[in-house]
């Protein structure tokens, strides 16, 4: 046979034999699913803060002379729900903005000022405006989440303090007593004319009046 014939022959039987078939290749493997932690417990709500109570000591009811530029200091204590002293707090007195009130030092509306071991804080250079009225102060304690408050009134007057009232009661007092007196004299000569004793001397009894003591209340 000849060699080409040969060949073709080897080509023929090489092409007849079947090929293996391919095998899949082996799935994946799937990752492990972690274990299920369980649920942090939620944080408890923060218990609120005890309110402070604000005591005070100076100040309510004063009249302050707007004249001589003089003004009652405010002053408060500081307490917490045992009614125990707080010190170290942070005391804000402020004033209001507009109307009867006063400047701190000249022209601050606002002062702060920490309570010493009695729980004490007291605001200074308090000069009343040129605005007679009441008004109110207004005063604010903080100490960490714990706050409280109250309201001091005072009032501006041309005369200030308890003395400046009495006097200007009394007076007022004195002129209605005087303007009384005089015209009982008046209505009494008056009468003598008409019953025709004009011509006649009617003696005048004098009147003493001697003030008693006046008692001012505080302001409402």
């Amino acid at each position: 046979m000849h060699p080409r014939s040969i060949v073709c022959v080897i080509l023929a039987a090489t092409l007849a034999v079947p090929l293996p078939a391919q095998q899949p290749a082996p799935p994946a493997p799937k990752p492990a699913m972690p274990a299920e932690q369980p649920a942090a417990p939620a944080p408890k709500p923060a218990a609120p803060a005890a309110p402070l109570k604000l005591v005070v000591l100076q100040g309510e009811g004063a009249i302050n002379n707007m004249r001589a530029k003089t003004a009652t200091q405010p002053s408060v204590e500081v307490r917490d729900e045992k009614d125990k002293p707080v010190p170290g707090a942070e005391v804000v007195f402020q004033l209001p903005a507009a109307g009867p009130g006063g400047v701190f030092h000249g022209w601050m509306r606002t002062q702060t000022a920490r309570t010493d071991a009695q729980g004490q804080a007291a605001a200074s250079g308090l000069t009343p405006n040129d605005q007679a009225g009441r008004f109110n102060i207004k005063v604010t304690a903080t100490l960490d989440n714990s706050t409280g408050s109250v309201v001091i009134g005072q009032s501006n007057a041309v005369r200030g303090g308890e003395g400046g009232r009495a006097v200007n009661g009394r007076s007022g007092w004195w002129k209605a007593v005087v303007a009384l007196g005089a015209a009982g004299a008046v209505g009494g000569v008056v009468a003598a004319t008409r019953n025709g004793q004009a011509a006649a001397a009617i003696p005048l009894t004098p009147i003493t009046i001697t003030p008693g003591p006046i008692s001012v209340g505080s302001p409402r």
